[in-house]
C-alpha cells in the first residue's frame, strides 16, 4: 500500500491539529541526524580525533635513513608517543635535528634513550645518538601537545633529506 494512502500519514484535525507532509520533512531530518552522529561516533572511536587507526602514521625520508612513527592527531594537554629510527654507520654517533613548528606546539615529556649531546639550532634542536652495532639508532619521545591547530615540523637526519610532519592539536 502506498504511504500517502495509508491513514497514519494524512493530516487529522482531532484530537490534534496535524501537518504530516512536515512532520514526515522532520522525521527525515531525525533521521540523517542519528546517520551523521553514528558516523561522527566511528570516526572518533578509529582515532580521527585523537589516537587509533586514522591517526598512526608512519613517514620515510627519500634516502630512508630516517623513519618517523607519529600520531597526527593530538589532543590539547595529553602526551603521545613519537618514535624517530636513523640509519648511519655501526656503532658511531649519529645526528638528528628536530625543527620547525615542532616546539611551538609540543613540548617533550621524556626523551629514551638519552642523547650523547643536544644543542639549539635555530627553531629546533640537534641530537647526537649512539648507533648499534647494525648502525641504527632509535629515539622515543613522548610530546604534549600544548597549543591549537595545525604545526609543521621537520625531522632530518644526517645528510638526508628534511623529513617534514603535519600535525594537528585539537582542544
Amino acid at each position: 500500500m502506498d504511504k500517502s494512502q495509508h491513514t497514519d500519514y494524512q493530516s487529522r484535525t482531532y484530537p490534534v491539529r496535524e501537518d504530516m507532509p512536515y512532520q514526515l520533512k522532520v522525521w527525515r531530518f531525525e533521521r540523517w541526524g542519528w546517520y551523521a552522529l553514528v558516523v561522527i561516533m566511528l570516526m572518533a572511536l578509529l582515532g580521527l580525533f585523537s589516537r587509533g587507526p586514522l591517526s598512526v602514521r608512519e613517514a620515510h625520508s627519500l634516502d630512508r635513513k630516517v623513519t618517523v612513527h607519529y600520531e597526527i592527531f593530538h589532543r590539547n594537554g595529553s602526551t603521545n608517543p613519537m618514535k624517530i629510527v636513523v640509519n648511519g654507520q655501526e656503532s658511531a654517533p649519529v645526528e638528528l635535528e628536530l625543527s620547525g613548528d615542532f616546539f611551538d606546539g609540543f613540548s617533550i615529556e621524556s626523551m629514551q634513550p638519552e642523547p650523547i649531546k643536544v644543542v639549539s639550532a635555530g627553531q629546533g634542536i640537534r641530537l647526537w645518538l649512539q648507533t648499534d652495532p647494525q648502525g641504527q639508532a632509535t629515539l622515543y619521545l613522548m610530546l604534549r601537545g600544548d597549543g591549537l591547530g595545525g604545526y609543521s615540523s621537520r625531522v632530518s637526519g644526517p645528510s638526508s633529506p628534511p623529513l617534514n610532519l603535519t600535525q594537528y592539536i585539537l582542544p
